[in-house]
């Protein structure tokens, strides 16, 4: 018969009677053999009438080890997958229309380190027809120094030499002759140095200068009528006649310069009576300062100083 090991569980065939006592080959134990006992039967339950069968009892383990028994997987969620793909697409081009409208936005704003001049601001420290009406309605008294005297600021002396209405002529970079081809207003000054003091000088032909307010300025001339006319430079000239683009004026060191104004073709010279021109002092700098002189050379030009008419 066959008997199960009670300290091992092995299932041993036995042919020893009852009572005998028998060594497990495995684990070595020794147990006595039994009584044996008188097989029962199958116990077979009826069943009833319009009972349901029982149920199924619930499978145990993992759904792997399912679908590993079932041979099969599970089914591809694609739903759920090109919905996502198209969350994460849309997310993306999101972003890339963003990006795009700030690179259009900052190429339009510009470097902030490239500065455009408000030309309104051009001239605007120097006010010269507002100058001319002062002095005429006497609501301020502005100084026109008679073209035939001098002015001084400071030490630094100017006076006007002449006016010429006619071609500028000049060398170019190859010392080769130059003209303008028409007229304009030329006017010619001398500068001297009449103070123990040492001052730099920069030309009024061909700058700009910074007043203390910040307002650009130039040289300007005007006429009887107000109008007004700002300085030309030309660019193939190398060399005009008096003209110190720059320099270092010691003690009673003296020199000259030249200022070109543009007028229109149809400008006639003969028909004024005076014209006003207006040099800023930040031409000027005198040595040791922080900053250039301000104010203004004010001169009153009569027509017999123009030449060429």
């Amino acid at each position: 018969m066959h008997l199960k090991c009670p300290h091992c569980s092995t299932v041993l065939n036995v042919t020893s009677p009852a009572g005998t006592q028998v060594q497990c080959p495995t684990c070595q134990g020794v147990f006595m053999v039994p009584q044996a006992t008188p097989q029962v039967g199958p116990v077979v339950t009826p069943k009833a009438t319009g009972s349901r069968a029982p149920a199924k009892p619930e499978a145990t383990g993992t759904e792997e080890g399912d679908a590993e028994a079932d041979g099969t997987g599970r089914e591809i969620p694609w739903n759920a997958i090109i919905k996502t793909g198209y969350i994460v697409f849309g997310s993306l081009f999101s972003a890339a229309a963003l990006f795009l409208i700030y690179l259009f936005v900052t190429a339009n704003v510009g470097d902030p380190e490239e500065v455009v001049v408000d030309e309104s601001d051009f001239n605007r420290g120097n006010q010269i027809q507002e100058r001319i009406t002062q002095s005429e309605t006497g609501e301020k008294y502005i100084k026109w120094i008679p073209a035939k005297n001098s002015a001084t600021m400071e030490g630094f002396k100017v006076k006007v030499n002449h006016v010429d209405w006619g071609e500028v002529r000049g060398r170019d970079e190859r010392g080769e002759l130059v003209t303008s081809g028409r007229p304009y207003i030329n006017v010619y000054l001398e500068l001297s140095n009449r103070s123990d003091k040492t001052f730099h000088f920069e030309s009024w032909y061909g700058n700009v200068f910074t007043s203390p307010s910040g307002a650009l300025r130039t040289a300007q001339i005007s006429d009887d009528n107000k109008r007004t006319f700002d300085p030309i430079m030309f660019d193939d000239l190398a060399d005009l006649k008096w003209w110190t683009k720059e320099k270092t004026f010691v003690p009673l060191e003296e020199g000259t310069d030249v200022i070109v104004f543009d007028v229109p073709e149809d400008f006639d010279p003969a028909s004024i009576e005076n014209l006003y021109l207006d040099l800023p002092g930040e031409a000027v700098t005198r040595d040791g300062a922080s900053s250039a002189m301000s104010g203004s050379y004010r001169f009153q030009i009569p027509k017999s100083m123009i030449q060429g008419l």
